[in-house]
């Protein structure tokens, strides 16, 4: 079967349609988690543990915020494990992260590094909301003179399809909700053409491909 241009069109075309309404009507119902409500929970932590709390103390910021996101989404947050911190090198940046969520269409992360780093977002097909914890984030989207400054507290919630130069020096609790396997390459690539950090490689596969499984089981998408 010989498939002339007007065919191949209809073909994208349909395949527009379905996924304009799966995206629009069913993927936002197999969201779990509130961005507001984890910027209200990081905030708690944050007054606890946080730079300005007159007890700053990022290993108990972490272990506070991590115990807070249990209690709130026992069946979908995992424990912070600080022996599965690893680093991810994207878009010229490079941090550190630990994985408290992974699904198909979510992940909650905890991401930065005490040093500072800067890079380019990429280009995803989700949405990122990204909770300072700790230190300042500053952002910049082409066309502005003033840079967008995010401190504690403050969530920056990158629109899906958006792309920006960032700069962080400090942590942040970030979500991501989306297609989450969309985003894997960008987040491998430098593996290849940089770093050669197959053993930090091997080990995100491995906690991702772990928690998208074990959520699967759960029936989280």
């Amino acid at each position: 079967m010989r498939l002339d241009a007007i065919s191949i069109t209809r073909v994208f075309v349909y395949i527009f349609i379905l996924w304009s309404a799966f995206d629009r009507y069913l993927l936002p119902k197999l969201y779990v988690f509130d961005p507001k409500r984890l910027q209200e929970i990081s905030q708690e932590s944050i007054a606890l543990y946080g730079d300005d709390s007159g007890n700053a103390n990022r290993t108990l910021l972490f272990n506070d915020l991590s115990a807070r996101l249990k209690k709130e989404y026992p069946k979908y947050v995992t424990d912070i494990n600080w022996d599965e911190w690893v680093f991810n090198n994207a878009g010229n940046a490079m941090g550190a992260m630990v994985l408290l969520h992974a699904s198909i269409t979510e992940y909650l992360i905890i991401f930065g590094t005490p040093l500072g780093t800067e890079g380019h977002t990429g280009i995803h097909m989700a949405h990122d909301y990204f909770t300072i914890l700790s230190g300042q984030e500053t952002f910049f989207y082409a066309g502005d003179v003033e840079p967008r400054v995010f401190g504690p507290g403050q969530q920056n919630w990158m629109k899906r399809g958006a792309k920006a130069q960032y700069q962080l020096k400090g942590f942040a609790l970030e979500l991501a909700q989306g297609c989450i396997p969309c985003m894997l390459p960008f987040g491998f690539l430098e593996v290849v053409t940089s770093t050669m950090d197959y053993k930090s490689f091997g080990w995100t596969v491995w906690y991702s491909a772990r928690h998208m499984g074990l959520n699967l089981l759960k029936g989280k998408i």
